[in-house]
């Protein structure tokens, strides 16, 4: 996946994945050499795909 790093991943009722959320890195690390510090760069740049928001479970791709 090229847009950036996944933070969670949403499921629906079926716990099958149907969006995520994710921070575009580039656009972070702009920010932060920019003068930003890394803790108010990251919340900054949150984007979803797909269903995201329709999610009834959300879990850290990294926990499972």
């Amino acid at each position: 996946m090229a847009e950036g790093y996944v933070t969670e991943i949403g499921l629906d009722s079926d716990n099958e994945i149907i969006g995520y959320k994710f921070v575009q890195l580039g656009v972070m690390m702009d920010n932060i050499a920019k003068g930003m510090d890394a803790a108010s760069a990251l919340p900054k740049q949150p984007e979803t795909y797909g269903r995201f928001a329709e999610a009834v479970k959300v879990i850290n791709p990294r926990k499972g």
